[in-house]
């Protein structure tokens, strides 16, 4: 149990804006960096604020937020106004004044450097001083610069945690609070909006956060299932009717959990309670740095899966491409159509959206922009304005992009139980792995892809191989061929992308040893090693080892690559002395003890 002061339970929320809101001129947060001391957690905004400046003329400061926080709540001095402009009037909004949390609270050039100056130190060495003549605890005072500017930190810088982790169970956790809320609540965080259309979802009251702006009206409005990303409007920037992205989450977010907290802190006035418990405190939502900015585990596939789904109106299963639902074509296409005409080169890929959710930690991990389809930003040639210039080819088959599905497949490809055959495998795919996902339209249906079988042939899937390679020196190396096959089939089963691409061929799950196997018709016509290793290595063939290389490089690197024992250069795990060996070696023993 712990004692509460009712102004102090709102310190916290009011200072958590420092630096990162308001008229402050602070770097976009992906670009903040901190100081991490040995033995401690902080989360400390770096404040390096140059003006017109090209470099700092002193260290930046580490400001420790959460630190100030506690002293404050422990001094009982005041709320967040204490330190910063709650709310101000906004030219970029019609709705005029918003909450900003905005310091410091006097008006300051952000390219004056005495400005910049005089502003902070009145604000952080003013509150000092006062709390000094309060006689309590409190930092350092005007003159003792080193005590702020640390000349050496005592860490290398790191990169913050430049935003809260919202994923799948953050949300699900905040519709399931707002179910405990009704209408006199009124915690709505974008000030009154209005509902267009009917809602049927009451219970989820999605209109709390989601909201969207209507030009015409010049208002904020709701309408059900049009629920988008903050990012889709809100920018790094402030624009035309919407602030910047960092503005907006902070107010908005820590601007509801100070309403909560307040409704909790009155329940206890009503009940006489003067102290909350850790389950009150549950109530509402963090307020310090490190409850929303501190370090978040990704949740599994099957953590996710256990969740309620996210529904916004989107179909199970959808054919891509660019065709509108009615079947006629879409007006981009219609637009670079060759005389009125377009033909189809690749037929649709039936992509299952409801069995890809739970393999992502929230939906902007592919919508990375706004919730729409892909084709409102990406056109067939590429909008410089919406899209980033990424043609609607580009956005799925990008490598070096995650949102792309080609890159998100090249990650899991690159996991350790992927990587013992693909390390091996040329870069990107083959073209004859165009008719996995292009297969046709679907009807909405899901495409159900049988597990491969784990009884194999022995004609075709020998039990055990003799690697004789180098029977000079050691016995026969002895493979267990149908073993490794197995489990390389098992892992495969284990993985629905695995078994999507694997079904088509499945030959093609020998390609990781007999690389070039997938250009065979069955897996009995695989090639030998032999076939084209059949001499030592030559320099002007750089890419071909000989025998010996080959096994080695291909055995080893499959090893270390998914992490089995044997480990490289165990040779005798493999490879077992011949026994005329061992008893040379023993003689030479037994000679060297009579010496």
């Amino acid at each position: 149990m712990r004692r509460i002061i009712p102004t102090a339970l709102l310190v916290s929320a009011g200072l958590v804006l420092l630096t990162t809101l308001g008229k402050i001129g602070a770097a976009h947060p992906r670009e903040l960096e901190s100081i991490v001391h040995p033995g401690a957690t902080p989360l400390p905004i770096l404040l390096e604020h140059k003006g017109r400046l090209a470099e700092l003329e002193r260290p930046p400061v580490a400001f420790d937020h959460d630190r100030h926080t506690a002293a404050l709540k422990q001094a009982g001095t005041g709320d967040c106004s204490v330190c910063h402009q709650l709310k101000e009037t906004d030219p970029h909004l019609s709705n005029g004044e918003v909450q900003v949390f905005r310091f410091p609270k006097v008006p300051l050039d952000m390219t004056d450097k005495g400005s910049l100056m005089h502003a902070y130190h009145d604000a952080c060495v003013g509150c000092h001083r006062k709390m000094t003549t309060e006689g309590k605890a409190t930092g350092p005072h005007m003159g003792l610069c080193g005590k702020c500017h640390v000349k050496r930190a005592e860490s290398p810088r790191v990169t913050w945690a430049w935003s809260p982790v919202f994923n799948y169970a953050r949300h699900a956790g905040h519709v399931q609070a707002s179910e405990r809320f009704d209408h006199a609540d009124n915690l709505n965080i974008a000030g009154k909006i209005e509902i267009a259309g009917t809602i049927t979802r009451t219970e989820e009251k999605c209109l709390l956060c989601h909201h969207t702006y209507d030009k015409e009206q010049k208002k904020l409005i709701y309408k059900e299932n049009t629920e988008n990303s903050c990012g889709a409007c809100h920018k790094a920037a402030d624009e035309e009717n919407a602030r910047s992205m960092k503005k907006v989450a902070h107010a908005a977010c820590i601007g509801c959990h100070m309403k909560l907290a307040d409704k909790v802190w009155k329940e206890l006035a009503q009940e006489r309670r003067p102290e909350f418990s850790d389950q009150d405190q549950k109530k509402f939502g963090p307020l310090e740095c490190k409850g929303c900015h501190g370090e978040h585990k990704e949740l599994s596939p099957e953590e996710i899966a256990k969740l309620p789904r996210l529904v916004r109106g989107q179909n199970d299963v959808m054919d891509l491409p660019l065709e509108s639902t009615s079947g006629t074509r879409s007006a981009v296409i219609q637009k670079i159509a060759h005389n009125g005409t377009l033909t189809a080169r690749m037929k649709a890929v039936p992509y299952n959206h409801k069995a890809h959710e739970p393999r992502v930690q929230f939906c902007d991990t592919c919508h990375h922009h706004s919730l729409e389809r892909c084709s409102n930003c990406h056109s067939l040639t590429g909008d410089s304005k919406k899209g980033g210039s990424v043609s609607y080819q580009e956005a799925f088959h990008r490598r070096e992009a995650r949102q792309a599905c080609v890159g998100c497949h090249a990650a899991v490809k690159e996991t350790t139980k992927c990587q013992g055959c693909h390390e091996w495998l040329y870069n990107g795919m083959p073209n004859s792995s165009c008719p996995v996902c292009h297969r046709g339209p679907s009807d909405g249906k899901p495409i159900d892809i049988p597990a491969m079988p784990l009884a194999w042939d022995k004609d075709k899937v020998p039990d055990k191989l003799q690697i004789k390679v180098l029977e000079k020196e050691f016995k026969p190396a002895e493979f267990p061929h149908l073993k490794v096959v197995s489990k390389l089939a098992t892992i495969s089963n284990e993985s629905s992308l695995a078994r999507w691409f694997h079904e088509a061929k499945p030959q093609w799950l020998c390609a990781g040893c007999h690389h070039r196997s997938e250009l065979q018709q069955a897996a009995v016509n695989v090639p030998n090693c032999s076939t084209c290793h059949n001499r030592p290595f030559q320099p002007s063939e750089l890419g071909k080892p000989g025998l010996l290389g080959a096994y080695h490089r291909q055995c080893m690197g499959c090893h270390e690559a998914m992490k089995q024992k044997p480990a490289p250069l165990e040779c005798v795990k493999c490879h077992p002395a011949k026994q005329e060996v061992k008893a040379t070696e023993a003689a030479i023993s037994r000679l060297g003890k009579k010496d």
